[in-house]
């Protein structure tokens, strides 16, 4: 009888693989008492068994039973195999179908025996109930958690730091916080100004003090506006602004302020709640400025010839600027700047030149199409390893669900962990966006070209 041996762990720690070596070793002795013989051996590791997608030896090994390669897959248990009911059948019914059948050691479950079908959908059927009930449990002792004010995420908000479930002022960085507050309600500072000045003064971003990924050393427009729209700077805790929608769909929808869990009073505040409620009515209102609809000519075209960042028109001195200085200073890019009727006056004397040497119009069109589509190349490029990325954390969430549902991870390691992850999920989305916003402007202005064509 030639069998197939398939073994999955949730992660690659050294301590999983052992596990794997157990189970194969077990295996070897199963199959030497029956005089059986082993085609291959499966091992999928580092993946969860919620889903079977990204698992590549359990598609690897359906692919050699369609060749009926063997007779016979052995396993551990069926959470090894599946943990989705949908994924479980769907392969058992299709090995089935091949003539194969499955053994199940810890179940004792032989799926060719004349019970093997029910005993199958049974114990299938209560390791993915394990899995949504650990869920559950997960989702109310965290909402139980911060009814009573204590603090669930593992990275505590820029100006406060962690002290068991409680926050507490970071007496290092907390003063900023109030700064960023009193720049933009008394002094009218903007968004951009705020992030160029905490940048000159050498303040680490929220991400570098959390020592996250990806972390940046110079500040953004959208690291002020987090600080500035997070009413926990009040005292007041306010958790549970999300959750993952499903065990299978692990994307997370925002709830409604009704179903946020919030507490008054847990923590120091930093700033007062009409302090709050008028920064936001203020970025409300700034929100709904529109423009008079014009565009500075070169928006988009003209860029810094020492860095290369676009040049941001001003429209008090009717003039470009490198964006790169405009933001953040002479310690980062020369303080360019030309007229833009200068410009417009230059560029002008250029086409002119090429039009007396006669210009070949399709081939200055053929350029400026080449030059639009590489940036937009390069946005596809971010966006394709956004996604991936993406794609890495949300199967790493299923991982640590795993590990939760084995007891291989406490609750408390497996909320600091999934926090972590979270986090990053977030500052991918925005990046996301942030790019996807270049990527259509580019669009638009090959469009233009196209009109320009004809």
């Amino acid at each position: 009888m030639r069998c197939a041996i398939y073994a999955r762990v949730s992660t690659e720690l050294d301590s999983q693989k052992d596990s794997v070596n157990h189970q194969i070793s077990f295996f070897n002795r199963f199959v030497e008492e029956r005089e059986w013989t082993i085609y291959d051996i499966y091992k999928d590791e580092g993946v969860s068994g919620t889903s079977i997608k990204g698992r590549a030896e359990i598609q690897r090994l359906m692919n050699d039973a369609r060749a009926k390669k063997f007779d016979y897959v052995l396993l551990k248990s069926i959470s090894r195999f599946a943990r989705d009911i949908q994924d479980g059948i769907n392969m058992k019914r299709e090995l089935d179908a091949l003539g194969i059948g499955m053994i199940f050691i810890e179940q004792n479950i032989d799926t060719k025996s004349s019970d093997g079908e029910l005993m199958f959908s049974i114990h299938l059927s209560v390791a993915q109930q394990e899995s949504e009930q650990i869920s559950k449990r997960v989702k109310f002792g965290r909402r139980e958690k911060a009814n009573k004010g204590k603090f669930n995420g593992s990275l505590p908000p820029f100006g406060y730091k962690r002290n068991g479930n409680r926050l507490e002022l970071d007496l290092q960085y907390s003063s900023f916080v109030k700064e960023i507050f009193n720049l933009y309600i008394y002094e009218d500072w903007g968004l951009q100004r705020i992030a160029k000045h905490l940048t000159k003064l050498g303040v680490p971003t929220p991400r570098t003090v959390a020592n996250a990924k990806n972390a940046g050393a110079l500040w953004q427009q959208s690291s002020v506006k987090v600080i500035l729209t997070n009413p926990i700077y009040t005292g007041n805790m306010i958790q549970n602004r999300s959750e993952v929608i499903s065990i299978r769909n692990k994307s997370r929808r925002c709830l409604p302020q009704e179903q946020q869990t919030i507490v008054a009073n847990t923590h120091p505040a930093l700033i007062t709640k009409d302090e709050f409620e008028e920064v936001q009515a203020k970025l409300a209102h700034k929100g709904k400025r529109r423009s008079n609809g014009q565009e500075s000519l070169f928006a988009h075209l003209a860029v810094c010839g020492d860095c290369g960042t676009g040049m941001h028109y001003k429209n008090d001195r009717k003039a470009y600027q490198c964006g790169r200085y405009g933001k953040y200073g002479k310690e980062f890019c020369s303080h360019h700047f030309i007229k833009a009727d200068k410009l417009l006056y230059d560029v002008l004397i250029v086409l002119k030149e090429l039009t007396e040497k006669g210009i070949n119009k399709s081939k200055l069109i053929e350029v400026a199409k080449k030059e639009a589509g590489k940036q937009t190349a390069t946005y596809d490029v971010e966006l394709k390893d956004i996604k991936k990325r993406m794609h890495q954390l949300t199967k790493k969430q299923s991982t640590l669900l795993d590990l939760l549902n084995d007891n291989e991870l406490t609750r408390e390691e497996w909320k600091v962990q999934n926090e972590v992850i979270r986090n990053e999920l977030v500052h991918l989305t925005t990046r996301r966006q942030q790019l996807q916003s270049y990527a259509r402007k580019e669009k638009d202005m090959e469009s233009q070209l196209h009109v320009f064509e004809k």
